[in-house]
């Protein structure tokens, strides 16, 4: 009777061993693998720190989950250098040397191709990462919407819009209610870029709320950063469906892109250009090239959700930012309220010509894009195999610029996380600071860089200039309580996760 006992044991005995082995065999794999990306990797020459060359795991999580990453990045290139290793394959380059080696055309070698799909499942198909032939033939199609002619037209579609703002906020400011900038400027943004896109509006202005499509998109930018994780770590799905409702915001990420692709559907039924006189993004999108060329359908309704976020969420960051930075410098607050108010003897002179001769607005303006470059991280490149610095990259490898990086690092700009806007005034200027006459002011670049930069730059700029302009002219403004960590406080997922700001405005004695 007792054989089987023994017999049980003995199997017990077998799969502990079992067990054991399996788990030292993992755990030498493991090991052996982190020794070998530590030190005999081929990015080994490259410095940073030990833990981060042996997984991906870190950066992954830090970028995607935790949002936590980008707080990161500068004091690593502070402490390392412009070139600093952040995964087993992954490098950070400082725009100093990213920008032109990287993102450029290198002499007769092309730039190093992008990363594919690391924006949303397809983008392959879109602008963000067409392939350089397809690139330049979406590009093409792009730029007579962004062109100096289309944006006098665009002009006459933004302005009723800010109307609406400063109608919106004058109603509160009167009886002295605090606002959330954040929300006002987000409501503006949206309803124009569906104007501008589709020929329409959100109305979240006349509505004064969220749109579900508006709402929705804030939890798709999350839910596409977490998807971008579960790619690589499918295994975990499961437990970040329990532990972070992941399920949930990959879901949203995934309604998001389909919304914006039954809009886009439903404006393409209607043709090329709808309204006699009037061209909206989509015309331009849809319009056949004298060869019978173009966009394809699913070029176009992959080129939506870009057009949509571009024209929106990055100028709603550089606006909220700007909002923040000049409420907490009181020096730039009183010198940019008395440009602006002595340069127009009503508001109603204020526009994008007029406003982009006014010096002090416009260094503002890039000081701000630099403390708070709404694109935190440009998205990746591939190394073809190629030299970086003199040094090899094997083809495969991934590297990246962090606008944050570069335009927080001493050795681009002094006094690197101050607001300083005097440091983008001409020599020429009364109040130039020459202290700020050694920054590196090629690195910035808060548009991207090369073939591949912001085609709606000038847009957002413009658009900036204006909503700035008209809210200083009719309002002065101060910042609520126990808000000095607003940005601080933010985590990033390719876009900022912004708080409320609250401010209180005050109508000027004359303003209507």
């Amino acid at each position: 009777m007792e054989l089987p006992s023994f017999a049980l044991k003995l199997e017990h005995d077998k799969l502990v061993a079992l067990a054991i082995v399996s788990l030292a065999t993992l755990v030498t794999s493991l090991a052996a693998i982190a020794i070998y990306r530590v030190w005999f990797h081929p990015l080994s020459i490259f410095p940073g720190p030990k833990w981060l060359a042996a997984t991906n795991i870190p950066e992954r999580w830090m970028s995607n989950i935790s949002g936590t990453w980008i707080w990161r990045v500068s004091p690593l290139h502070r402490k390392y250098g412009p070139i600093v290793r952040i995964g087993p394959n992954r490098l950070a380059v400082d725009g100093s040397i990213g920008w032109f080696q990287v993102y450029a055309m290198r002499g007769k070698d092309d730039e190093f191709p992008k990363y594919p799909e690391y924006i949303f499942p397809g983008d392959g198909l879109s602008i963000l990462g067409a392939n350089q032939t397809n690139h330049r033939r979406h590009r093409r199609q792009f730029w007579s919407a962004f062109n100096d002619q289309a944006l006098v037209e665009q002009e006459i579609v933004i302005q009723p819009y800010t109307d609406m703002l400063l109608q919106r906020l004058s109603e509160r400011a009167k009886v002295g209610d605090p606002i959330n900038i954040v929300d006002w400027i987000n409501f503006l943004l949206f309803d124009i870029a569906g104007e501008l896109v589709f020929s329409q509006p959100f109305d979240c202005l006349d509505k004064q709320e969220y749109h579900p499509w508006v709402s929705n998109f804030f939890w798709a930018v999350k839910g596409n950063a977490m998807n971008r994780f579960v790619k690589h770590y499918p295994v975990i799905e499961p437990l970040m469906n329990f532990f972070f409702t992941g399920k949930e915001q990959i879901k949203r990420e995934t309604d998001q892109r389909n919304m914006t692709f039954h809009h886009a559907m439903q404006r393409m039924k209607l043709g090329e250009q709808p309204t006699p006189g009037r061209r909206d993004f989509m015309s331009f999108l849809m319009r056949r090239n004298r060869d019978g060329g173009g966009l394809t359908d699913p070029e176009i309704l992959v080129d939506c959700p870009v057009l949509i976020g571009a024209s929106s969420e990055t100028t709603t960051t550089a606006l909220s930012g700007f909002f923040f930075y000049l409420g907490t410098s009181p020096q730039a607050y009183q010198r940019l309220v008395e440009e602006v108010r002595s340069s127009f003897k009503s508001e109603s002179e204020i526009n994008m010509k007029t406003t982009k001769q006014l010096e002090y607005l416009n260094a503002t303006v890039d000081e701000a894009l630099r403390v708070y470059p709404p694109a935190a991280e440009s998205p990746p490149r591939i190394s073809p195999g190629a030299e970086i610095e003199g040094k090899y990259l094997p083809k495969g490898v991934i590297v990246s610029i962090y606008q944050w990086g570069t335009f927080h690092n001493p050795d681009n700009f002094a006094d690197p996380d101050d607001y300083v806007p005097e440091r983008w005034l001409q020599p020429s200027h009364p109040l130039h600071n020459p202290k700020y006459a050694n920054d590196n002011r090629s690195v910035f670049r808060p548009f991207g860089f090369g073939m591949r930069d912001c085609l709606g730059k000038n847009l957002a700029h413009a658009e900036i200039r204006v909503v700035v302009s008209r809210i200083l002219y009719r309002f002065d403004f101060e910042l609520g309580p126990n808000q000095e960590d607003w940005h601080s406080s933010q985590k990033c997922f390719l876009a900022w996760d912004k708080k409320p700001l609250i401010l209180t405005l005050k109508p000027r004695d004359f303003a209507p």
